[in-house]
């Protein structure tokens, strides 16, 4: 399956070729790669130069190593962790912001519920009945409630049978969650559950307008809950606070 390399881009050569083979599908999910000592012979390079391309297939989700007696190196699933670490690591650079990120929400998942209700076939909406039915004995628990609003929003993308959007909407799952747990008391989980039940129905009645609006008008009232309490929060920090006790003793001048 792979060729020598030559020495001087060895590591980098090794990783193309292995990404080659799982993107054409000679590598599944799941296939184990040869061991490093097989793969070093066949690549012609040294063990160590095949464990730097390893490492750099498993930083970018390709594979997974494993240790032990049943060890080794595995082709990995596709998923979205490695969407949802990008975004996160852009967000704690300050290269974005939670309020962005709300908005793209918004224009995404518009566009995915619109989506939804023209291709639902009847196994998607008997799973969107069961996402919001499950949710509905959940609104006294806010945070559990938050939690499985947020699993609706993945099924409905799932409904719109497009993996990119599914994979965005997953990705806005993990990031947001803990801000939306934060925001969420009785009464907003009583507004969410009237929205998901909406868009249920919008689905079911193929109103592809109507799912959008629905859509909407729910996001963006989250979104001005956020902005509201990313403000109150960037206030609070900017309040002088009480000088705290030295920790550490000061030095005697010597006189």
């Amino acid at each position: 399956m792979f060729t020598p390399v030559r020495q001087s881009r060895a590591s980098g050569e090794i990783v193309t070729q292995i990404e080659r083979a799982i993107f054409g599908g000679e590598l599944a999910a799941g296939d184990r790669l040869q061991s490093e000592r097989e793969l070093a012979e066949q690549f012609g390079v040294s063990r160590i130069t095949v464990r730097d391309a390893l490492r750099v297939l498993e930083a970018r989700g390709l594979i997974r190593v494993k240790v032990g007696a049943m060890g080794g190196a595995f082709v990995a699933d596709a998923n979205t962790d490695r969407v949802a670490e990008s975004i996160s690591t852009m967000i704690r650079l300050k290269r974005m912001t939670l309020s962005e990120l709300a908005e793209a929400r918004t224009i995404v998942e518009a566009a995915t519920a619109q989506l939804a209700a023209q291709r639902a076939d009847a196994g998607a909406l008997s799973r969107l009945v069961q996402s919001v039915e499950a949710s509905r004995p959940l609104l006294r628990e806010p945070i559990t409630h938050a939690d499985a609003s947020m699993d609706f929003h993945v099924v409905l993308a799932r409904a719109a049978r497009n993996e990119v959007l599914e994979a965005t909407v997953d990705a806005y799952r993990q990031l947001l969650v803990p801000a939306i747990r934060d925001l969420r008391d009785e009464k907003t989980g009583r507004a969410t559950q009237k929205a998901h039940e909406e868009l249920v129905e919008a689905v079911r009645r193929r109103d592809g307008e109507g799912a959008r609006e629905i859509m909407v008008t729910h996001l963006e009232d989250f979104e001005k809950r956020l902005r509201r309490s990313l403000a109150e929060r960037a206030e609070s920090a900017e309040r002088p606070t009480p000088a705290l006790p030295r920790l550490v003793r000061s030095r005697r001048r010597s006189s």
